[in-house]
């Protein structure tokens, strides 16, 4: 391994911030996308220092961008660093600085993206070139893709790049968004690693019945057959389901819960109940979390129906934001909702995303836990599922690991509001320790 006691990380940070400041200024908000000015800079900037760089358009205007910095004899397949240079669109006058404006101010890196994830991509970017710069020994290529289109599905993007150009991403490992958030549980520091996500198969409760004069009032109808289902749905309690990230990530933090902590938590991986898990000592927002993860969920998001005020509609639905766990089938999960809403209604799947999980038992999960170790001493890696997604399910051959590392809870507390919220910005100090981090664990783990 390379050392790095050397490297002034203040002026690495420095180049990563300058890198997040100019892709923050390429609007990309998704859609439409128009990502590939922003895949033109990181292009030219990798070609800049003598790494070959490739931009692949999807569509007009959606370009996907990979950097590759060569093994001269690679004994093992490629490290890839991967992100995204879309973002979800803003209401700029809810903004008090410029949402594309990458404004540096008292510390922080404001604009869209700052967090979500053009801050993670600005990084890897500087990461690559100082590998680069100082020559590393490399016993693999370390490639840098940066897709478009996550926040939509990826179509354009990760899972276009899959179909047509797999060519460029054939890699055994990926760090990818998602982890490094910390989590502190009775006095001890952990850093979560996501090892997994839940599957995004989405579904459509649509209920009918007569239409009318809304002057007469009916007294069955399908907005009563739908708000029926809907009370239904709430108080459904789906199964409580323990999948390996999540068993491996109590089974982590137990020994911080408490003499009893190792023994209460394997009597409740033997026998999971949700009640018992929320009576465990963690802390509200880790309870939330842990409650997403073990269970699939159905939350209503959208509600369609009726044309004017007077007519009672004969049919109307509600799109279901469904998350399924690794492991389960989309069109089990479908007939569960039904069961859960009764017959009244018809339950369709309108997405069939499977969830996925990759075995924190690898040698790269071993090295962001041993870089971490020097990066913030004293906190624990624990891997962990993801309730939401991200592109890494478009990768299905690639062991995949979310990682960019925060330092500070309180920090972590605010991102957590800012992410596709307004006022969305990211410190420095932050900056500095991802670009740190990134490029000690690629030199650790594909260091000859």
């Amino acid at each position: 391994m390379t050392t790095t006691t050397s490297i002034d990380w203040d002026a690495a940070g420095a180049e990563t911030i300058a890198h997040l400041q100019a892709i923050i200024r390429f609007d990309t908000s998704n859609p439409p996308g128009n990502e590939t000015d922003a895949a033109r800079y990181i292009a030219d900037a990798a070609r800049a220092e003598g790494i070959e760089a490739e931009i692949v358009e999807s569509a007009p205007g959606r370009g996907n961008v990979v950097a590759r910095l060569r093994s001269p004899r690679p004994t093992a397949r490629p490290l890839l660093l991967m992100g995204h240079t879309d973002v979800v669109g803003v209401e700029r006058d809810a903004w008090n600085r410029d949402p594309c404006g990458g404004d540096l101010i008292d510390g922080y890196v404001w604009g869209r993206g700052a967090l979500d994830m053009k801050s993670q991509v600005a990084a890897e970017l500087t990461a690559l070139l100082l590998l680069k710069r100082r020559g590393v020994a490399l016993d693999r290529d370390v490639i840098l893709a940066a897709f478009a289109d996550e926040e939509s599905g990826g179509n354009y993007g990760a899972g276009w790049m899959w179909d047509h150009r797999r060519d460029l991403l054939d890699a055994e490992y990926a760090i990818n968004e998602g982890g490094g958030w910390p989590a502190d549980i009775a006095g001890r520091r952990f850093y979560v690693c996501q090892t997994g996500e839940k599957g995004a198969s989405r579904l459509r409760i649509t209920a009918r019945g007569p239409a009318g004069h809304a002057s007469v009032p009916l007294d069955d109808t399908a907005m009563k057959r739908l708000g029926a289902a809907l009370v239904a749905l709430h108080a459904w309690q789906p199964p409580t389901i323990i999948t390996p990230p999540v068993r491996q990530l109590l089974e982590t933090v137990a020994s911080a819960l408490g003499p009893d902590g190792p023994a209460q938590v394997q009597a409740l991986l033997a026998n999971p109940r949700w009640d018992d898990l929320a009576r465990l000592p963690l802390d509200d927002e880790i309870r939330l979390v842990l409650r997403a993860t073990t269970h699939n969920t159905a939350v209503p998001t959208i509600v369609r129906g009726g044309h004017v005020i007077n007519v009672i509609p004969s049919d109307v639905s509600v799109d279901i934001d469904g998350r399924i766990l690794p492991g389960q089938d989309p069109e089990d999960w479908r007939r569960q909702v039904q069961e859960a809403v009764g017959p009244d209604v018809e339950v369709t799947l309108l997405s069939r995303e499977l969830g996925i999980s990759a075995d924190p038992a690898s040698p790269l999960f071993d090295a962001i836990a041993a870089t971490m170790a020097e990066v913030a001493p004293g906190g624990v890696v624990a891997p962990y599922l993801v309730s939401g997604g991200t592109d890494a399910p478009s990768l299905p051959e690639t062991k995949v690991y979310g990682f960019f590392p925060l330092v500070s809870t309180e920090r972590a507390a605010l991102y957590a509001t800012l992410i596709h919220g307004h006022d969305e910005r990211i410190a420095v100090e932050d900056l500095v320790v991802g670009t740190r981090f990134l490029y000690e664990v690629v030199t650790r783990f594909c260091g000859a």
